[in-house]
């Protein structure tokens, strides 16, 4: 299940969401997904892991869901 809700994360929210998009994601997709983001709005600052599952949820649906379903296993 894709959750639609946008969370504000605080730092240790963003570190975990950060290792739970570290975990779902191989190297090489996450990469592509940064590289991708910054093509989007050059000069940006580095995505936040918030603004990187957004992303995902909007252009890699299945790499969202398999984030989702790490955070909120029993749903």
């Amino acid at each position: 299940m894709i959750m639609t809700t946008l969370m504000n994360y605080d730092t240790p929210g963003r570190k975990m969401l950060a290792a739970v998009i570290g975990q779902a994601l191989t190297p090489d997709q996450l990469t592509m997904a940064h590289h991708l983001m910054a093509a989007e709005k050059p000069g940006r600052p580095a995505p936040r892991p918030e603004d990187v599952l957004f992303w995902l949820r909007l252009n890699m649906p299945s790499a969202a869901e398999r984030i989702d379903e790490l955070l909120h296993p029993a749903e």
